[in-house]
């Protein structure tokens, strides 16, 4: 009766203990799918980073040029610490590639009991058998070369790794110049918005004074106020987008988006575009130059080395085995062992005959990977090419509608000076003012992001050619080396 009423007890503790210790553990789901999870505390994770983000002194005493920026992202921004990091990983498997051609020790503990009983009794014995020891194993040779192969195959993945960390680099560097002239636009636009403002109170000012001296209508008081108002909503949408612009430079840069940064206007005049002869000879230098196609060849040349790798285990390997060891003896019975030393040496020759195929398929399978990465390369390189020459035909484009975007702001200037003279003395209608001081507006903010566009496209061009340097691109000429420079269109 006691027995069971133990057993009972050890089964019902055993079922409440487990009970208990799984629903320290349990993850319960959302109750309903109208209503939030509410995340227990141990979900709750601080967060390292963000506070390491926050602690930092972001404390700029001056605007900063774009040099200033790129050197600021690189070392904040954590898309290319990750790739760093990366890169350092892939740095490590080379190392442990070459082990392969270094032999392993391992070392060794052992102990026995010993015991025989025989007849007659002279032959019995019992003792303890105990020491330490040292195997060594040394593949010496694979005839199939799958030891070189193995360290081949890391180096071009470390190949791979770091060409995608220059890759990085440059990602990060088109998106700080990209957000910086995104920024120096902004401000321009929120100038060019102030400068449409009072030309629309000048409108509305001058149509108030004919008005009041009696050769100037209401309605033109009107229209002109309609003007006015309608400058002014302009100016606050501009004003909304330098706010957005700042955030995104600051994210770029690998800062919280509330980080305030001032920066320089560039003082460079845009530079001119390329010879189209130089063409060919410009998408040749991308395919040669640029970190991703360069990473897409490490790769395939690893997926080439690990071909031979799965291959090699269908060749004999030769190994240099040995072994040392020190025995002690504690004996109980029978004659007396001495403490002694053992060691053996040898060669070992290992062929696999048969393994299920299995060696033949891996082969196979690498040998489909390595096709596979051959085709992602071509692939890739035709797109280069295109991204290349889309690039050239936009910053093109770009400067010749910075060029058509100027000569607009100066007749559009000139016509609403003009259209306002000839209103004050009752010569054109105020629909007249009111339309040439839209076209103004309309002119100022088309030369402002036609100026950002070629910025852009020149940044654009110098990453689609892999070469994107830091502190930017704005001496046009020393992105393409001897490149023919035409003149601006």
């Amino acid at each position: 009766m006691k027995r069971r009423f133990y057993a009972g007890f050890l089964v019902t503790l055993g079922a409440g203990l487990t009970a208990f210790l799984v629903g320290c553990v349990s993850a319960p789901a959302p109750k309903t799918s109208a209503e939030p999870w509410v995340p227990p505390e141990r979900a709750r994770q601080s967060d390292a980073n963000w506070a390491a983000a926050r602690a930092q002194s972001n404390d700029f005493f001056r605007p900063l040029t774009l040099g200033d920026l790129t050197d600021i992202a690189l070392r904040n921004n954590p898309a290319s610490r990750k790739a760093w990091n990366d890169a350092r990983a892939a740095a490590a498997q080379v190392e442990q590639a070459r082990g392969y051609f270094l032999p392993t020790i391992t070392g060794t503990a052992s102990g026995a009991r010993l015991g025989l009983a025989a007849e007659p009794d002279s032959f019995d014995y019992d003792y303890l058998q105990y020491g330490p020891g040292l195997q060594l194993d040394y593949l010496l040779l694979n005839f199939g070369g799958g030891r070189g192969a193995a360290v081949e195959q890391a180096l071009q993945t470390v190949y791979a790794a770091n060409f995608t960390f220059n890759q990085s680099i440059q990602n990060v560097l088109l998106s700080v110049e990209t957000a910086y002239y995104g920024l120096v636009s902004a401000q321009a636009l929120v100038e060019a918005a102030v400068a449409s403002v009072k030309d629309a109170k000048l409108t509305l000012d001058t149509a108030q004074e004919r008005n009041n001296a009696g050769v100037g209508t209401i309605l033109d008081v009107l229209q002109a106020q309609a003007g006015y108002d309608q400058a002014r909503y302009q100016l606050a949408g501009a004003k909304g987008q330098l706010t957005i612009a700042k955030g995104q430079l600051a994210q770029s840069l690998g800062l919280p988006a509330d980080t305030q940064v001032e920066v320089q206007s560039p003082a460079n005049d845009i530079p001119g575009g390329l010879s189209r002869q130089d063409m060919r000879r410009l998408i040749d230098e991308a395919l040669d130059r640029r970190p991703d196609i360069s990473a897409l060849r490490a790769n395939l040349a690893a997926k080439k080395a690990a071909i031979t790798v799965a291959g090699s285990a269908n060749w004999p390997s030769i190994y240099l085995n040995g072994a040392l060891n020190r025995d002690f003896y504690d004996v109980y019975s029978g004659d007396f062992q001495d403490n002694d030393w053992s060691y053996n040496a040898g060669l070992n020759l290992k062929w696999t005959l048969f393994d299920g195929l299995r060696t033949v398929n891996a082969k196979r399978a690498a040998a489909a990977q390595a096709d596979a990465a051959r085709d992602q390369l071509a692939q890739a390189e035709l797109a280069a090419s295109a991204v290349v020459w889309n690039s050239y035909a936009a910053y093109e484009t770009a400067l010749e509608k910075n060029v058509f975007s100027l000569a607009y702001l100066n007749s559009a200037s000139a016509s609403y000076n003009l259209a306002l003279d000839s209103y004050s003395n009752g010569l054109n209608s105020m629909l007249d003012v009111i339309s040439a001081e839209s076209r103004l507006a309309q002119a100022r903010q088309q030369n402002i992001t036609a100026r950002q566009d070629a910025f852009t496209a020149l940044a654009n061009l110098a990453y689609a050619v892999g070469r994107l340097e830091r502190g930017g691109v704005g001496r046009g000429p020393d992105l393409f080396l001897n490149s023919a420079i035409k003149d601006q269109p």
